[in-house]
């Protein structure tokens, strides 16, 4: 049965979460994948500082983004045209979630063995030329991989349901009437 009282689209502050998330995403994907491994190890610190209250930011906005889903009407769920789309594009959703989070706990973890907070004060020490020497550091760096691909799976849905279904699910998660 479908909600007469849902939304046709997500309110405002839900979108701008959307937004915001996906924004420091890929800043994130981007800057752990392509940008430290070209870093010199001297000057990595500044730059994993900020990715780590990049990420810092990324959880607030996510647990903002889940407390919002319980305070704002949303829409009706999208359909895939299929049961098993359906389920699927949920699990995304849901990993994507614990994704997120999982990749902040072992980032913290990873920034705790090897501490990056004292480098940062200036109270000594030097970022190892090899994090792969932590475990952390590998689980962190395989998620991002697990991350990007929830990624593309989310976007290459919402490409479908724009220009395959034509439903116009995009512009439910975008400002308007």
């Amino acid at each position: 049965m479908t909600n007469q009282t849902a939304p046709k689209r997500y309110h405002p502050v839900h979108v701008i979460l959307h937004w915001l998330v996906a924004l420091l995403v890929f800043i994130l994907l981007f800057g752990g994948l392509f940008v430290f491994p070209r870093v010199p190890n001297a000057e990595e610190a500044p730059l994993l500082g900020f990715h780590k209250m990049a990420g810092i930011f990324l959880g607030l906005f996510m647990i903002i983004r889940l407390v919002t889903r319980y305070v704002f009407k949303r829409p009706a769920p999208a359909d895939a045209g299929h049961p098993v789309l359906n389920v699927i594009g949920k699990a995304v959703h849901f990993l994507l979630y614990v994704g997120v989070f999982t990749m902040m706990f072992t980032g913290d973890s990873l920034d705790e063995a090897y501490g990056l907070e004292g480098i940062l004060k200036g109270n000594g020490g030097t970022i190892p030329e090899n994090l792969f020497i932590y475990p952390e550091r590998i689980l962190h760096g395989n998620l991002a991989y697990v991350m990007i691909a929830l990624v593309v799976l989310h976007t290459g849905a919402a490409l479908y349901h724009q220009f395959i279904r034509k439903d116009n699910l995009i512009g439910r998660m975008w400002f308007g009437k």
